[in-house]
């Protein structure tokens, strides 16, 4: 048991070089993050104050953009992590090694959540402590905040990938996805109960709002980590299917 882990962890580790190299390799995404840095020190630095603005004001602004924005990056970042495979006819061949759909899914997934951690600290660091002097207690909850969405929506964005051989099908896939998670719930209102209640309990920016206040939320937590794992769950049985059509064509 213990030797069929350590192989699963050192296949895992492999697929998640290969991809960290693919990253570095490209020029798209170290641009997107590029533009991300850069609209992040614009929006720290102009965000507009009036008379009798606190810093938790301002940090609160601040952190309820940066959600919108580690969405957009999240989703660039990880749209092409089967995309560029199925284009490359390289997925049919990773199908043929002794690698598993979930190692093969964590592989794809790690390193996308790996970099948009990185961003979300540096980010709350740089931007919200370093220029908007926020307190701390701020600072630390929307920092977790912001690397729990980075979480959920690199999971989202493996999982469209895995969809289809197109980034722009992907891309579209990725949005709808998120805009109904963090648009459906402002519909809850007009729906009966329970549907009103699970509507919306569903509901990314909502679930992302005690954060940005300073609050640590046991319930946003578990939201964003459910769904970081229905996603994950959701392309590993993409896989499984792909696999079945590949091995029944080929009988």
């Amino acid at each position: 048991m213990e030797n069929r882990i350590t192989s699963g962890l050192t296949r895992i580790r492999w697929i998640f070089i290969k991809e960290l190299k693919s990253f570095f390799g490209s020029n798209f995404p170290p641009i997107s993050l590029g533009i991300l840095a850069l609209l992040c020190g614009m929006v720290s630095v102009l965000l507009p104050t009036s008379p009798g603005t606190t810093y938790e004001d301002v940090s609160r602004a601040l952190f309820y953009l940066y959600y919108v924005f580690t969405l957009i990056a999240g989703i660039l970042i990880s749209i092409g992590a089967f995309v560029q495979e199925r284009r490359q006819g390289t997925l049919e061949l990773l199908y043929t090694l002794p690698v598993t759909d979930l190692e093969l899914v964590l592989g794809k997934f790690l390193p996308g959540a790996m970099i948009m951690t990185l961003l979300s600290i540096l980010i709350t660091l740089v931007y919200v402590l370093g220029i908007a002097e926020a307190p701390y207690y701020i600072v630390l909850s929307g920092m977790l905040g912001l690397i729990l969405t980075g979480l959920y929506v690199t999971s989202v964005a493996v999982f469209a990938s895995a969809l289809t051989g197109s980034y722009l099908v992907s891309l579209l896939v990725s949005l709808a996805f998120v805009i109904v998670v963090d648009v459906g719930g402002y519909f809850g209102g007009i729906l009966p109960s329970p549907a009103k209640e699970i509507v919306t309990f569903l509901h990314g920016l909502n679930q992302f709002a005690p954060f940005a206040k300073g609050v640590i939320s046991l319930k946003a937590c578990v939201f964003f980590l459910s769904l970081t794992a229905l996603f994950l769950f959701l392309t590993v049985k993409v896989l499984e299917s792909r696999r079945w059509r590949l091995q029944a064509g080929a009988n």
